[in-house]
């Protein structure tokens, strides 16, 4: 799943029983309390509880290659989410590593076969609910509140 700007309220955090990682539409709702995107006053939904920020793993952790170009930065906050989907087959391995192999495959493909500077998404969940920063320095924009 290809995620964009990441502004949105953070309401839940439940966790996937199975890999104690979070579901993707919980990393959408959480990734809001990592900006403080100013969604103070509105009500949880009965028995959740707040959500925290949730644990991303930048481009140096999942071993991005650097990007091909220079990257440009926005100078205005974003005001919009895009979420998408990946074109790649759907797998039982939920594991780290698996997470970490997609992320680079996406990228690979992004930059040789699309000629692009580097992935086309902010940030990537895996199926197994593995939060990685997509495009470098969407994880530093989106803790200053800025967007690439």
């Amino acid at each position: 799943m290809y995620v964009g700007c990441m502004f949105h309220p953070p309401i839940l955090r439940p966790m996937d029983a199975d890999s104690g990682s979070l579901n993707r539409r919980v990393f959408l709702l959480g990734a809001g309390a990592v900006v403080g995107a100013g969604f103070a006053g509105l009500a949880l939904p009965s028995g959740a509880q707040a959500a925290t920020a949730p644990r991303i793993y930048s481009c140096a952790e999942w071993s991005a290659r650097p990007p091909a170009d220079p990257l440009v930065t926005l100078n205005h906050p974003a005001n919009r989410i895009l979420v998408h989907h990946t074109a790649s087959a759907n797998s039982t391995d939920y594991s780290q590593a698996h997470a970490f192999q997609l992320a680079r495959g996406i990228q690979n493909d992004h930059i040789d076969t699309n000629g692009w500077s580097d992935t086309g998404q902010h940030f990537t969940i895996s199926r197994g609910g593995y939060d990685m920063e997509g495009r470098h320095g969407s994880l530093t924009a989106l803790r200053g509140g800025s967007t690439r």
